[in-house]
């Protein structure tokens, strides 16, 4: 039996939103309008302020990738959530039953393992997909999250609200609870995913499906090719990516009139998990084979780097160190990364900033910070030039590097 793996993601406001640390897209068409009547056209960069710095790095269009024009994409690196690709990812629209990922955030945050539910009589008429549950019967708490993640039960997802909150509505208020930690601000319709209200952007659906990842509760459900329903019969999970794909991890789909069909994926290779959420598809097999190409471009065109560098400045009162570490940075295979410090710092600049270069394009600057105190280690390269009040800097290239088998995110 297939599980999926996860990660624990690095800092606490990372935690919370993805890093959307500026991809260049290119001009890519106007959506279809979502649930908030408006669409418009993706500028040719996205950008965002983090940690002080403002960052654009290239990506590839996602037309390019054949994403159809009416469809909302957005695929994202899951172990730091910088977004790699995107098309109209900022429209809300119905997400149906990916709501249910939302759901089991809930539940597991109120019912520890081993809790048992007994089923009331209000699975009975539930519309829709169906886990067979019959009032009175009493289930685990494991069982019915797979019920409802793998089966998609919408009589599960209202058997748990009631379980956990008393009632559907007082459960919807938990939700948006929950999102509102994520740094969302919207409140579902539902547990279910039924109501058209049931409604996020890919971006935020990313963020909670991250989280969802993140949990290993839901995340070792979530990449199981099947379940056992009441009765013993053996029945496929719904996701058939986790077929197309013998690298995938999870997630979840979703469908309705209003929706369209939906898909949150996930993948993991070589220690690298990638996050895929397509909205709005005209079927099942167009949202698999988006959510494919967006995932075969992550892992072919984007390596994960690490960037962190330092300058050591040599002064009369002691040494200096001015320092920059963001982690890790998704960029395209080939194009390279580099710090670039400028000539001419001072130990008494109050403020440093840096340019970032990506391959031959100027990335943005950061704020380097500084350390008073003897510099980790001794330089490896002289700049060769004095500064005006005599001191010295020493610059320790190397620093920044592409992730290796070493630095694999350990499975779970």
């Amino acid at each position: 039996m297939r599980t999926a793996r996860s990660w624990s993601p690095r800092s606490s406001a990372v935690r919370r939103r993805l890093v959307a640390l500026v991809v260049v897209l290119g001009a890519l068409p106007v959506g279809a309008p979502g649930a908030s009547g408006q669409s418009t056209a993706a500028p040719s960069t996205l950008s965002v302020v983090e940690d002080g710095a403002t960052i654009a790095l290239p990506a590839t269009p996602a037309r390019a990738l054949g994403v159809p024009s009416p469809v909302s994409v957005v695929l994202v690196e899951a172990s730091t959530g910088q977004i790699l690709a995107a098309q109209d990812a900022e429209t809300r629209r119905p997400i149906a039953s990916a709501i249910k990922l939302l759901t089991a955030l809930v539940v597991v945050d109120a019912l520890p393992a081993g809790t048992t539910v007994t089923v009331g009589d209000e699975v009975r008429g539930i519309e829709g997909s169906s886990y067979g549950l019959r009032p009175g019967e009493n289930r685990s708490v494991e069982d019915l999250l797979a019920g409802l993640l793998l089966r998609s039960g919408n009589d599960v997802a209202v058997a748990l609200a009631i379980a956990v909150a008393g009632s559907e509505e007082a459960f919807v208020d938990r939700m948006a609870d929950r999102l509102a930690v994520l740094g969302i601000d919207a409140r579902p319709g539902s547990a279910s995913g039924l109501e058209e209200t049931d409604a996020l952007t890919a971006t935020e659906l990313a963020v909670v499906a991250r989280a969802a990842l993140a949990e290993p509760r839901i995340g070792d459900v979530v990449g199981r090719t099947v379940v056992d329903l009441p009765g013993g019969v053996e029945v496929e999970n719904r996701n058939a990516f986790l077929v197309d794909d013998p690298t995938a991890t999870g997630l979840k789909t979703g469908f309705t009139n209003a929706a369209g069909f939906t898909l949150a994926a996930s993948a993991e290779r070589e220690g690298r998990p990638l996050i895929a959420v397509v909205l709005g598809a005209k079927d099942d097999q167009e949202r698999r084979d988006v959510v494919r190409r967006l995932i075969e471009h992550g892992y072919a065109s984007t390596t994960p780097t690490r960037v962190e560098s330092s300058l050591g400045l040599r002064t009369t009162g002691g040494p200096v160190e001015l320092r920059i570490d963001l982690g890790t940075l998704t960029v395209p295979v080939g194009a390279g990364l580099r710090v670039a410090w400028p000539e001419g710092i001072r130990p008494t600049d109050a403020s440093v900033r840096v340019p970032l270069v990506v391959g031959d394009q100027d990335a943005g600057e950061v704020q380097a910070v500084r350390r008073d105190g003897r510099a980790e280690g001794p330089p490896v390269a002289s700049l060769g030039r004095a500064l005006a009040d005599g001191a010295y800097a020493a610059l320790r290239p190397g620093a920044i590097r592409t992730l290796g088998s070493s630095e694999r995110t350990p499975d779970r």
